[in-house]
């Protein structure tokens, strides 16, 4: 007899049931991965097999009542569900809910497929009406219809009355994809010379790959190449292909279709229920070749994963902040490792610790260096912002970049704004007791909205929202004064210096709809715009022909935080952005804005030289022993009573002071630190910090962080295993953030 553990959508623990053992005893009635049905508290559920034992348990044990799919989930992604709940310190049943939606748990097909009618006979009595008629003649002159095409000239009325007098047959085909691309189907192109190269170095290598290529290289013309390498070669295969931002989709289905035809299908948030039911039922029964979406992808259980694609891998949002907070780059090995699988991570500004993985020889790098359409990089200059005060321009707009402006306009080019601030102004502040209007949840001063005419105040944090005060709550003056920039402010400033300019603003207030910010893209491809105004969500990954001019409003945004990521994330993101520009016929423009063009880092973004500034940034990381010479971990202490919060933040704080200095459970002579590395030669000691969050108050809570930081992870995974049954606090392994 078989016992079963058993998940249950919903239910806190993994309990078991058991199974009678078939007549020849090396078969197994069930097998993990296995949807059954069982009883639970007096009724049916539906759950899934995660594990089988042969030894009875000391308690008394249900049969299972049916099977429903033998292999319904593979068992690679139950071994990597477990490894990652284990590693992250959270439940199984927690990925499992990740991996299978509810709705396809719960029903046995749930997935809508093809339906094709035709004449089961040649024998057509009793024929009722014009409609039923029109179908039959209809079916005389082709062998069969789809189901929405004969729904054209017949209501379900008339169909099921053919159905019910065997005069119509059905024939069920594939499943239905979830949506058909709007997207125009791009053009393909022959690979250059130097992208031969990167893709022979990618195909031959058995290691995970960086795709080091300056943006404008082509990229994606190798990655469309692997794929129909690796399907051409084994036509049972998948491919995985990972984005930071839902809203670039739609643009690379494009180019995969114009390459692989229309076996693709998307996975993002933004899909409904009933979408989401298609699109897993599609890379489950193997009819989908090509998974393309957002970090949530990597969660759905494809069958058979030889290819796997993370463009703009540096992004941050590959890191998830809720459990388990795991980085898709970590997931994706995982995957990669149990069904031997090929990885690709792909970008212009690669994360430093991609880089370093490169130079220690576990992952292989292939390089583009120049752009495909042999256009010069983007000549970038810098604006002090320090001298339009002197000159007594306080708008967003430089007089430079006024300038460039009217230029792009006369020569009837397109152009990008960014800049990384939505609203109309970045805080409030009273001109008599200079106290900022701040939000009540929060430690964070609350932005200025306008949205016709009418005015708000928000907080970009936890989203409060309220009226803007008529007077200071303080001292009840009437005199506020409007600080800082937002994207609001400036496409005001834009329609008053040039009236008549066309502006398409995008940004986490005018993209709030499911579909908007792909129509604000098909616009500005139509050339309906002049400027594309926005946010980060404009920095990356879009191609756009006819654009020569980049302006960033602000490039201070992001520098001097207390993060040993800060400049990282700005070089990346100046990079991205200016990358925009001028990627076909003639030479971009970027003119970056700032009040500290002194920043050493501006003068690598200038050159367009990565690869110095990530040398410099490794430098510095090493003598300072930081990730990734280092293993980091965030635990985060919230509560909404601050002296709660304090005091078991402190409380862990101690407990791992005198741990690690007293080598319990860390270092000790039986235990020593690991001498692999230079830098676990220098430090062999774990650092322990307590500081609070950037943000102390959020949503109502307030926020301390415990950071420890030791040589070798294993360190940190045997002590916080031991401790996190203790804790009531968020555990972040290699955070993306310290703030």
């Amino acid at each position: 007899m078989q016992f079963c553990h058993i998940w249950l959508r919903g239910v806190r623990d993994i309990f078991t049931w058991h199974a009678e053992q078939l007549s020849d005893e090396k078969n197994s009635p069930v097998s993990a991965g296995a949807r059954v049905v069982v009883k639970f508290r007096n009724r049916k559920r539906v759950g899934i097999v995660v594990g089988i034992s042969e030894k009875k348990p000391d308690f008394k044990t249900q049969p299972i009542l049916e099977i429903w799919d033998e292999n319904f989930l593979p068992t690679e992604f139950l071994e990597i569900a477990k490894n990652v709940a284990e590693e992250q310190f959270c439940s199984v049943q927690k990925i499992l809910g990740m991996m299978v939606p509810e709705k396809f748990l719960l029903q046995k097909n749930p997935e809508i497929r093809e339906k094709f009618f035709s004449l089961s006979g040649t024998e057509f009595e009793n024929l009722r009406g014009k409609n039923q008629k029109l179908v039959v003649e209809k079916l005389l002159k082709i062998p069969e219809i789809s189901e929405s095409e004969l729904r054209k000239i017949a209501s379900l009325a008339t169909i099921r009355g053919l159905l019910e007098k065997n005069i119509l047959q059905i024939r069920v085909g594939k499943i239905i994809p979830a949506a058909t691309p709007n997207e125009k189907v791009r053009e393909n192109f022959a690979l250059t010379p130097a992208q031969k190269i990167a893709f022979d170095q990618i195909s031959k290598t058995k290691k995970p790959s960086v795709l080091f290529g300056v943006t404008g290289s082509g990229k994606t013309e190798i990655y469309k190449k692997l794929a129909q390498q690796i399907l051409e070669k084994n036509p049972d295969a998948q491919v995985l292909f990972l984005l930071p931002e839902i809203a670039l989709t739609p643009q690379l289905i494009a180019e995969f279709r114009a390459q692989l035809g229309d076996f693709i299908a998307v996975w993002h948030s933004n899909l409904s229920v009933g979408e989401k039911i298609q699109e897993w039922a599609r890379c489950r029964s193997g009819e989908a070749k090509i998974l393309i979406g957002a970090r949530s992808a990597a969660w759905v259980p494809l069958q058979n994963p030889k290819l796997i694609i993370l463009d703009e891998e540096h992004e941050w949002t590959f890191k998830s902040e809720f459990a388990p907070r795991i980085w898709t780059h970590e997931l994706v090995e995982k995957i990669a490792e149990k069904f031997c699988a090929k990885i690709v991570f792909g970008s212009a500004t690669p994360r430093l610790e991609s880089f370093q993985k490169c130079a220690i020889g576990e992952w292989d790098q292939a390089r583009l260096v120049d752009r495909v359409h042999a256009v010069k990089m983007p000549d970038i200059q810098f604006v002090d912002l320090k001298n339009e005060g002197k000159k007594g321009n306080f708008t967003p707009i430089s007089e430079w970049l006024a300038d460039e402006i009217s230029k792009m306009l006369e020569r009837k080019k397109q152009g990008i704004l960014f800049l990384n601030r939505r609203g109309f102004s970045g805080s409030t502040q009273c001109r008599k007791c200079g106290e900022n209007v701040g939000c009540p949840n929060c430690s964070s001063p609350m932005k200025l909205h306008k949205n016709f005419e009418k005015e708000k105040m928000l907080c970009h944090v936890c989203g409060y929202l309220k009226p803007v005060p008529e007077k200071c709550p303080t001292c009840g003056a009437a005199d506020f004064q409007f600080r800082g920039w937002g994207t609001q402010q400036v496409e005001k400033v834009l329609g008053e210096k040039f009236p008549g300019i066309r502006v398409l603003r995008a940004d986490a207030d005018s993209v709030s709809g499911r579909y908007d910010f792909e129509k604000i893209l098909q616009k500005f491809h139509a050339g309906d715009a002049d400027l594309l105004l926005g946010t980060q969500m404009i920095a990356k990954g879009l191609d756009f022909e006819n654009v020569e001019l980049v302006g960033v409003i602000l490039a201070d945004v992001g520098l001097g935080l207390p993060d040993f990521r800060a400049d990282e994330r700005v070089f990346q993101l100046l990079t991205q952005v200016s990358g925009r520009a001028g990627r076909r016929k003639t030479q971009g423009k970027i003119l970056i804005q700032t009040f500290r063009p002194e920043e050493p880092l501006f003068q690598f973004v200038r050159n367009h030289d990565t690869e110095n500034f990530i040398a410099d940034q490794i430098s510095d990381r090493k003598n300072a022993n930081l990730p990734p010479f280092s293993v980091m971990a965030k635990i985060t202490f919230s509560h909404a009573d601050k002296n709660i919060s304090f005091r078991e933040s402190k409380k862990f704080f101690a407990l791992a002071q005198k741990s690690f200095s007293t080598g319990g459970g860390a270092f000790s002579k039986k235990n020593p630190p690991p001498t692999a590395t230079e830098t676990s030669q220098k430090n062999s000691s774990v650092g322990v910090q307590w500081a609070p969050a950037f943000f102390p108050k959020s949503h109502g809570k307030f926020h301390f962080h415990v950071f420890l930081r030791a040589p070798d992870r294993k360190i940190l995974q045997e002590f916080l295993s031991k401790n996190c049954d203790q804790l009531v606090a968020k555990i972040d392994l290699f955070p993306a953030s310290l703030l």
